[in-house]
C-alpha cells in the first residue's frame, strides 16, 4: 500500500472513530483525549505521558485504526477531524511535510546534531530531523498538541519524552542546540510582564508580537555557529517598520537562505491566508559569504482551497533538488534587501547599454494621498484604473466628481504626472495624467492604488520609459500570488535605457505630438457622436447639424 493510500485510509479511519466516539457520548476535547489515550497505550507510551481525560469505551472500537510508521499526516488529520480542539486561535498552523523537508535541508541537519523545535506542534520537524540522524527535543505550550506530538514521535520510533509542555516565551533558556527548526505562532500579542522581562527586544513595551520575541528566544538557544530555520510572516522581510529587527538579525546572524512562499501556503492546514517566508540564519561567529534565495509559487497543492488537493507542480521539491545540486541563486551577504522577489529581479538591459534610474527622470511625488472630502463641494477630475488605455498609456475617460462625494483617501495629481498602478504591474497600468476633455476641472484625483511620479522634464519620454518592458521585467517577481502589488519605493531604483539627452528630447517631442493628435482626434470623435445623438433626440435640425460638422471636415 502506498503512503498516499495509507494516509487516506488513516484519515478515513479517524473520521469513523470520531463518529463512534460521538455515538457513545464523547465529543470535542473529551473524544480527542479518549482517542489519544487509546493510541498512547497501543504505542507503549508511559502512562504518565498520556493526555488527561476519559478512556474510550470498548464499543468505540478504536483498535480498528491501523497505525503504520508511513503516516505523516497526524497534524492535518487531527486539525481536520477535531475542529473544536484545533482552531488556530493562537497563530498555530500545522506545517506541511514537504515544507518541513525543505527547511531541514536548508538548515543542513546532520547526524549527531542536537535539534530543537521550541513550538513543535504535532512534531513533524522532530520526526524529519530524527530521520536525518539528529537528536531531537521539542517544546509545546498546548497540552493537546503535546499529546499529539508524543503519538507522532512514538509512531516514528522517536522517544515521546523528547517533547515537554513548556511556554517558550516564559521558559528561560538553560541549554543550547546546534539547530533550531520552527514554524512559530504568527503575530500573537504577548503582554505578560513575566514573559516580556526575558527579552531585551521588548524594549520596555507592555505588548510585543510573538514573531519578534521568537527570534530572540531562538538566538539564545543556539550555540555559536548554530543554525536557525524558521517560517516567518512576510511582513518582517518587507515592512519598513521591521527594519530595526532586520538590523538586529544582521548583527547576530549570517543569512544562509531566504525563500518566499505563496499566499495560502497554510490554507489547507488551518485556514490562514497569511503570506510567509522561510529564513535560514547562522549565529555568529559564522563565515561571511553569499546566501541562497528562492521563490515558491506552486507548492504541490492548491493554495486557494481549504481542503488538501495536489497539483501537478511542485516547487518545494524543485528547490530541494536545486539546493542539493548547489544551484540555488546566490546573493552577497551585504545585500540590503531580504525580499527574494527584489533580490531575483533582473534587468533585461544589456551591460553595454547606458542606463538611468526611473527616479532620475520621474521622481516620486512627496504627496501620495489626501482626502478629497475635505474640499467640500470643489470639483475634481476623477481618473481610476479602468479609465486607462493599457495599449498606449492614455486616459480614455474621466468624470467630474465633487470632493464631498469621495470616500476615504485618494491620490492627488496634476496634468503631466505619471500614474503607476500598484496592483499587477504586468498589466502595464501606467499613464500620463491628462484631462480627456477641456471642460473638466484642473484639480485631479483618483484611486489610492495609483503611485504618483512627477517628471521635471521630458515627461513623455518618462512615460515611454515607465511603460517599457525593461521596467516590467524588473517588477515581474513582485509579491502577492493572486494580486501582485508594488510599493512606491519599488520604482525609483528601476533601471531604464538612456539614449542620451538629445534622443530623450526627440522621443519626448515625437510622443508629445502623437498624443496631442490622438487626444484631439478623440475629442473630435466624442463631439461628433454627441452632435449626432442631439440630432437623433430632435435637439438639432439637419441644417444645424451640417453647420456644426463643418469645423470637423478638415
Amino acid at each position: 500500500m502506498s503512503t498516499a493510500t495509507s494516509s487516506e485510509e488513516f484519515a478515513a479511519s479517524l473520521r469513523r472513530a470520531e463518529t463512534r466516539l460521538r455515538a457513545v457520548g464523547l465529543s470535542g476535547r473529551s473524544a480527542y483525549a479518549a482517542l489519544c489515550r487509546n493510541l498512547a497505550s497501543r504505542l507503549n507510551i508511559p502512562t504518565r505521558l498520556w493526555l488527561d481525560g476519559p478512556d474510550a469505551p470498548a464499543e468505540a472500537r478504536l483498535e480498528r485504526i491501523q497505525l503504520t510508521a508511513e503516516l505523516d499526516i497526524f497534524g492535518l488529520a487531527y486539525e481536520r477531524f477535531f475542529p473544536e480542539v484545533f482552531k488556530a486561535e493562537h497563530g498555530q498552523y500545522f506545517t506541511p511535510r514537504p515544507l518541513v523537508e525543505l527547511m531541514v535541508d536548508l538548515a543542513d541537519v546532520r547526524p549527531g546534531d542536537r535539534v530543537l523545535d521550541p513550538t513543535c506542534g504535532s512534531g513533524t520537524f522532530m520526526v524529519v530531523a530524527q530521520n536525518r540522524g539528529a537528536e531531537v527535543d521539542g517544546m509545546e505550550i498546548d497540552p493537546e498538541l503535546v499529546a499529539l506530538c508524543r503519538l507522532n514521535l512514538a509512531l516514528h520510533g522517536t522517544d515521546p519524552r523528547a517533547v515537554r509542555q513548556a511556554d517558550l516565551f516564559r521558559d528561560a533558556p538553560t541549554d543550547q542546540w546546534d539547530v533550531v527548526l520552527a514554524n512559530p505562532p504568527f503575530s500573537v500579542r504577548i503582554n505578560d510582564p513575566d514573559a516580556l522581562r526575558h527579552f531585551s527586544l521588548a524594549q520596555g513595551r507592555g505588548r510585543v508580537v510573538s514573531d519578534t520575541l521568537f527570534l530572540q528566544a531562538a538566538h539564545d538557544r543556539l550555540r555559536p555557529g548554530g543554525r536557525l530555520a524558521v517560517v516567518l510572516p512576510r511582513s518582517i522581510l518587507t515592512n519598513d517598520s521591521y527594519q530595526w529587527l532586520r538590523s538586529w538579525l544582521n548583527a547576530r546572524f549570517e543569512r544562509r537562505a531566504v525563500i518566499s512562499l505563496p499566499e495560502g501556503i497554510f490554507r489547507p492546514f488551518g485556514g490562514t491566508t497569511a503570506r510567509a517566508c522561510i529564513v535560514v540564519l547562522e549565529k555568529h561567529p559564522a563565515r561571511a559569504g553569499s546566501f541562497s534565495v528562492g521563490m515558491v509559487e506552486d507548492p504541490g497543492y492548491d493554495t486557494s482551497r481549504k481542503s488538501f488537493r495536489r497539483t501537478e507542480g511542485d516547487d518545494l521539491s524543485a528547490l530541494r533538488i536545486a539546493h542539493a545540486q548547489q544551484s540555488l541563486p546566490q546573493v552577497a551577504s551585504t545585500a540590503f534587501s531580504w525580499v527574494p522577489e527584489q533580490l531575483l529581479g533582473t534587468s533585461s538591459i544589456p551591460d553595454d547599454v547606458p542606463v538611468l534610474t526611473l527616479g532620475e527622470v520621474a521622481p516620486l511625488a512627496t504627496q501620495q494621498s489626501f482626502r478629497p472630502s475635505d474640499s467640500g463641494p470643489d470639483g475634481f477630475t476623477e481618473i481610476d484604473l479602468a479609465d486607462v488605455d493599457k495599449q498606449t498609456g492614455e486616459i480614455s475617460s474621466a468624470r467630474l466628481r465633487r470632493g464631498r462625494d469621495f470616500k476615504g483617501s485618494k491620490t492627488p495629481f496634476s496634468e503631466g504626472d505619471l500614474l503607476f498602478a500598484r496592483i499587477r504591474p504586468s498589466l502595464n497600468n501606467v499613464v500620463m495624467a491628462q484631462r480627456p476633455h477641456p471642460d473638466l476641472p484642473d484639480r485631479m484625483a483618483g484611486s489610492s492604488e495609483w503611485i504618483r511620479l512627477q517628471p521635471a522634464a521630458h515627461e513623455y519620454f518618462a512615460l515611454v520609459a515607465a511603460r517599457s518592458s525593461f521596467v516590467r521585467d524588473q517588477l515581474q517577481g513582485t509579491g502577492g500570488q493572486t494580486r501582485p502589488r508594488i510599493k512606491a519605493e519599488d520604482l525609483p531604483g528601476l533601471f531604464i535605457p538612456d539614449p542620451g539627452p538629445e534622443n530623450r528630447s526627440r522621443i519626448n517631442a515625437i510622443v508629445q505630438r502623437a498624443m496631442e493628435l490622438r487626444l484631439q482626434a478623440r475629442q473630435n470623435m466624442d463631439a461628433v457622436v454627441s452632435m449626432y445623438e442631439s440630432f437623433g433626440r430632435g435637439e438639432l435640425t439637419a441644417a444645424e447639424l451640417e453647420a456644426a460638422l463643418d469645423q470637423y471636415d478638415t
